[in-house]
């Protein structure tokens, strides 16, 4: 069977990779992190029942959390944003005697059964169980998780379509954020999203087969425009021209040149973000991200306990977007040209400087998109500069910590069939360090501290990281240096 033969091959894949051993430990890693996050929810999941029955009582807890699942959609959606496309995964196998169009059907059909799919059945099932069973009994909550997969599987396939089709242009981005503005306003101002949200669960712990119909036919739907979309995408891909890239504008960035060699590493770090098609990719599509998050904020009017997660979650996105999209993949976009940087001593020493520089002032585009939510008292300030400095003092230095563990080469100019964005397993930590971090430091400091006091903490925390910078640079670059022969030929070998 094709399908058994992909998988075959795709473990072989990783195997034959040369940092499958070094990852081993990651990867150990990477599953206590998804067994500490299953543990997280299925506590949430026995616990938010009695704050829903405390907090409303005239409704049933299975009820108010029916009217959130377009939220839990939302945040799978951009979940997914990690996952490679099958697009990107089809090209091993184009000069194979086997019709394109069954190989993309094989590759759709691995992404409906990928077993995300099934992670947020730890936080439903185990909410199900202390509500659900108690009216409809043990089949009610089969069926309610049964239809949580299906509509996961459905989110799964629509996530796929966005991000092929915002990888083929930019402006694709406006159909995700334009579903999900209306959907946030029918929300926010009107009851029809959370009564249909409502009745569809209510549905499917019914074991109501008009409801998991529907669901199938959006999943049949969604399959069939992944299908065709996919196979444009290939076609265009294989009949494109290379376009020979026109250098303008050669005297950019000249007031740099203040700066001495850093600032030429700042400039090389600029035009390798604004010139290169990976790079600039990821900065676009963070920049829409960012700005839609800010613009997200000034629907906060009360930090209350209910918004806590999610206020904090979006100034923490925004301020540590472009470093988790690119800073993240330090050494591994350098891979390309690392012979040239060690000619000299200190070349890299420079580079992680200029590196942290231009991040820190990229921290400037978020704190400008969040002027308005400031303006209006939608956030505090105290919050916005505390994470501000806890981003430079302590999240970029930890990110910048990947220059060991990053041994992959990344193309700068990845096309849409392109290797994985991901470099190793440490990679994903540090991005989930960067995401969860401030806010588990601030919800524990809550619990002793007055808000104010918190988030001076959190600026405490960060000033020695921003004070002490040129010390943990040479500091950085010592390690590396000391390593730079096996750290060449790793990358030599992924390019």
């Amino acid at each position: 069977m094709l399908l058994t033969e992909i998988r075959r091959n795709q473990k072989l894949a990783a195997k034959r990779n040369p940092m499958y051993d070094r990852n081993r430990f990651a990867k150990f890693l990477i599953y206590l992190f998804t067994a500490f996050w299953a543990a997280y929810l299925i506590l949430i999941g026995v616990t938010l029942p009695i704050a829903f029955e405390e907090g409303f009582p005239t409704m049933e807890p299975y009820d108010m959390l029916n009217a959130c699942l377009p939220g839990f959609l939302f945040i799978d959606f951009l979940l997914r944003f990690l996952f490679p496309t099958p697009v990107q995964q089809i090209k091993p196998y184009l000069l194979l005697p086997i019709k394109k169009q069954q190989l993309i059907n094989v590759l759709l059909v691995q992404v409906g059964l990928k077993a995300f799919n099934l992670f947020w059945l730890f936080f439903f099932v185990p909410f199900a169980a202390m509500t659900v069973v108690r009216f409809y009994g043990v089949t009610g909550v089969v069926c309610y998780a049964l239809g949580i997969w299906l509509l996961m599987v459905a989110n799964a396939y629509w996530s796929v379509l966005v991000r092929t089709l915002q990888r083929r242009h930019i402006v694709w981005v406006l159909l995700p954020v334009g579903c999900y503005v209306l959907l946030a306003v029918g929300g926010f101002f009107y009851s029809y999203v959370s009564d249909f949200s409502m009745a569809l669960g209510e549905a499917l712990i019914q074991g109501k087969i008009l409801a998991y119909l529907g669901i199938l036919v959006v999943i049949a739907l969604l399959a069939f425009l992944n299908s065709r979309v996919q196979m444009a995408c290939i076609y265009s891909e294989l009949n494109r021209r290379e376009k020979m890239p026109q250098v303008k504008h050669a005297g950019r960035y000249r007031f740099l040149n203040h700066f001495g060699l850093t600032g030429e590493y700042m400039k090389l770090e600029l035009k390798m973000i604004f010139r290169n098609k990976a790079p600039k990719k990821n900065f676009q599509m963070m920049t829409v991200i960012i700005v839609s998050f800010a613009l997200s904020l000034l629907g906060f009017r009360h930090a209350g306990e209910e918004e806590f997660f999610s206020l904090h979650l979006y100034v923490v996105y925004c301020f540590t977007g472009y470093a988790i999209s690119i800073l993240s993949r330090i050494m591994a976009y350098e891979g390309n040209y690392l012979d040239g940087l060690l000619m000299h001593r200190g070349s890299l020493l420079y580079l992680f400087r200029g590196k942290y520089y231009v991040y820190c002032l990229l921290l400037v585009i978020p704190l400008m998109c969040m002027l308005p939510a400031l303006i209006l008292g939608s956030i505090s300030v105290l919050l916005v500069f505390s994470q501000l400095f806890y981003t430079a003092g302590v999240t970029f230095p930890v990110i910048m910590l990947l220059v060991l563990m990053n041994r992959k080469t990344a193309p700068l100019d990845a096309s849409l069939m392109g290797k994985g964005q991901w470099n190793s397993p440490y990679q994903a930590l540090s991005v989930a360090f960067a995401f969860f971090a401030p806010i588990a430091i601030c919800r524990i400091l809550f619990i002793w501290m007055e808000p104010s006091t918190t988030y001076l903490v959190c600026t405490l925390l960060g000033v020695p990281g921003i004070v002490l910078h040129p010390l943990w640079c040479k500091l950085l670059y010592r390690k590396v240096f000391q390593k730079r022969h096996s750290l060449m030929e790793d990358l030599r070998e992924t390019r």
